[in-house]
């Protein structure tokens, strides 16, 4: 049986897994775009005036409201609206809905995550200086890009920053593997470069320092996470370590110090969500953080918002099962073929390798206090099930210190192989029989709300800039209906303007010419 197993084309495991997990990720890919993305999206092509080369000048003239909110996060601002400008664009170009758009961006950034992990991987050293090796990193590559991609089942479309802010997100999870990545190189390289190098390498981690404390609150977790790798990997000498420490640190420091001071002269109303609260509610909201991270913990929560007279998601609802068993499948045949995915540690890998785990766990403990210690923070993350933003880069963490632990596990290849493919088999399994349908109920809860069925209406108008006459009707009903949530929510009024400018720079006409837009 092995011997035929092993003839199978290389293709048919690839090609297996590849369904198998595009059927798991359809909910999450194809959810409603959510949030202020619904807007930042449209206003993206008028806003940078259809050139990608106008986003720096636009990011720099943004900041202004921003710091009167009490928030400077540059490099984050300049990533998204990039990612906006080109998915619109692409949007207008194909005609593709933009929810489909928003759907191809998360799995680029998905995949991205993969690509950075396997970047850091490469630079990790043992005492000796010596590279892990190639099939152990291969095989946590593998490991951790299966649970990242199961990951996304969270569950809740709304709060899930799987779903919400992607590029800050998950796009972060990639900003701290490549801030990771480069202090080990810079590390690396000290020894044998000249003074010149030196300078460089230390201003250039400083300069990083500063490129993350300048993206997003979030992200400065990447900080921790890059001093406890030069702290721990590689051959390096103590005081080439310490320098390095300090220049990243203290461009951090010193953007903190810089931009606290911008804020202080520029505040006049703080955003809630930056209000600091360090009352006791901040140790529960990070415990929580860190449990709603984990895959399918909002099964519950969403069986109670279901509502709206849809079923209540019921195991082996719906063809998950069938992209589970796929996916299943595909890793036992791959452990099956591929004799050398495991055959060891060999001596002085598993010290690296605890490091980097450790780094992750720090990590991963600092973004959910982070994203505790605002006032807002035990409101939205008040029980279990109910994610937030961090939930990707969470996950990641938790993902990476997994799928070394995995590696780390004492006992035959042979053995080790098939504990390393069940893990992931089996939650696949379990994802595809409990969480997927649940995922889809989510989705379809979502969809039955009336505002966003007007939303997603509007973004198709948008797109397609139909002139036919019942086209610009169904505007005109759009544009009346939106007034009429004044009583519900201002805030979601405010999105109708945006809309109409972008269909006006688009396409050279009115969102809707008949009657009183709300430009009159």
């Amino acid at each position: 049986m092995d011997q035929l197993l092993r003839r199978l084309p290389a293709w048919t495991v690839w090609v297996t897994l590849g369904i198998g997990f595009l059927g798991l990720l359809l909910p999450w890919v194809l959810a409603p775009v959510t949030s202020d993305e619904r807007y930042h999206y449209p206003a993206a092509p008028y806003r940078m005036d259809g050139n990608l080369l106008n986003v720096l000048p636009w990011t720099i003239d943004d900041m202004e409201w921003r710091m009167a909110a009490g928030r400077i996060a540059p490099v984050g601002v300049f990533a998204q609206h990039v990612v906006y400008f080109l998915g619109m664009q692409f949007a207008f170009s194909t005609g593709t809905p933009l929810f489909v758009v928003h759907g191809i961006v998360k799995i680029l950034l998905l995949v991205l995550a993969v690509l950075s992990f396997a970047l850091l991987l490469a630079q990790l050293r043992r005492r000796d200086g010596e590279r892990l090796d190639p099939h152990l990193r291969r095989t946590a590559v593998l490991i951790f890009a299966a649970l990242v991609a199961l990951g996304v089942t969270t569950v809740s479309p709304t709060r899930n920053g799987w779903t919400t802010f992607v590029v800050l997100c998950i796009g972060g999870i990639t900003l701290m593997f490549l801030a990771g990545a480069a202090s080990l190189w810079t590390l690396r390289s000290w020894s044998r470069r000249g003074p010149v190098f030196k300078v460089v390498g230390a201003l250039g981690l400083a300069l990083l320092g500063v490129v993350i404390m300048l993206s997003y609150e979030m992200h400065w977790a990447a900080t921790p996470f890059s001093v406890l790798l030069l702290a721990m990997v590689g051959p390096a000498p103590w005081r080439h370590r310490i320098v390095l420490i300090a220049s990243l640190a203290g461009g951090w420091l010193a953007a903190v110090w810089w931009s606290r001071e911008a804020i202080k002269a520029a505040t006049k109303v703080t955003y809630v969500g930056l209000e600091v609260d360090l009352t006791g509610a901040v140790p529960r909201t990070a415990a929580l953080q860190l449990i709603n991270a984990l895959p399918g913990v909002g099964i519950t929560r969403v069986i109670d918002d279901v509502g709206v007279g849809l079923p209540v998601p019921q195991p082996f609802g719906g063809s998950g099962w069938v992209w589970g068993l796929l996916v299943a499948i595909g890793l036992s045949l791959l452990m099956t073929r591929r004799t050398n995915l495991w055959s060891g540690l060999a001596a002085g890998e598993r010290q690296p390798m605890l490091a980097l785990a450790m780094a992750l766990v720090a990590s991963a403990l600092a973004a959910a206090v982070i994203l505790s210690v605002s006032v807002q923070s035990p409101q939205i993350v008040s029980s279990l099930g109910s994610t937030y933003r961090g939930t990707p880069w969470i996950w990641a963490c938790l993902a990476g210190v997994l799928a070394l632990g995995a590696l780390a596990l004492p006992g035959r290849p042979r053995v080790g192989r098939a504990v390393l493919i069940s893990g992931p088999a089996t939650l696949a399994l379990l994802v595809g029989i409990l969480v997927w349908p649940t995922n889809v109920s989510a989705v379809q809860t979502l969809r039955a709300m009336d505002q966003y069925a007007l939303w997603e209406s509007a973004q198709a108008q948008l797109v397609t800039g139909s002139p036919e006459p019942k086209a610009e009707q169904r505007r005109c009903l759009i544009a009346r209906q939106w007034r009429g949530m004044t009583g519900r929510s201002p805030y979601f009024v405010l999105f109708l303007p945006h809309y109409e400018k972008a269909f006006d720079y688009q396409w050279d006409r009115p969102w809707c010419s008949q009657g009183r837009t709300s430009k009159d």
